[in-house]
């Protein structure tokens, strides 16, 4: 009878550890859960970094391509000019240029003497500067009026992709890159 009442320990320490077992089952998943969580606001905040970064870089693609795409201000046209006509300018290897006698210069300026001009380069700065002074006055935003560096960019790839073989050649990127710029 004695038995009868008195507590049976193994079956409570069964329990016990049986709960024991429970609670850290239910820890562990808990803290699988809390690190699942961490994971995904990590990824989401990865994510978020990535989006703010592909913004930033399409807003200053955007801000590039209207700056390419506005009309210049003659400084603008000057050093666009020079960065696309000038530096990718290249000449045909003889060999491959036009055979023959070079032609006589009929109805073409041709001086039949040439003389050491000393004032040209100060002559030259005074019309940049006067010209400079009209198309860009001190104190004020300069004027676009000129071609976009996103055209002369455009012309200057297609100029450096043609060597110039002959005079033909030569004549055309006269006319369209000095004349017309």
């Amino acid at each position: 009878m004695a038995d009868n009442s008195s507590p049976d320990y193994e079956a409570l320490y069964r329990k016990a550890e049986a709960e024991r077992r429970q609670a850290e089952e239910r820890e562990r998943h808990e803290g699988e859960l809390r690190r699942q969580a961490e994971e995904l606001r990590r990824q989401a905040e990865e994510r978020e970094r990535q989006e703010a970064e592909l913004r930033r870089r399409a807003e200053e693609r955007e801000a590039r391509e209207k700056v390419r795409s506005q009309p210049t201000t003659l400084e603008e046209l000057i050093k666009g000019c020079h960065d696309s006509f000038s530096q990718s300018l290249q000449v045909g290897t003889p060999s491959r240029s036009m055979k023959g006698s070079i032609p006589s210069p009929t109805g073409k300026y041709c001086p039949t003497s040439l003389r050491f001009w000393s004032s040209c380069p100060v002559q030259l700065q005074e019309i940049y500067d006067s010209v400079s002074t009209y198309l860009q006055p001190a104190g004020k935003d300069a004027p676009r009026l000129f071609t976009s560096l996103l055209v002369l960019n455009e012309l200057g790839r297609r100029y450096s992709s043609q060597k110039l073989r002959s005079e033909k050649d030569l004549e055309h990127y006269e006319r369209t890159a000095v004349e017309d710029h």
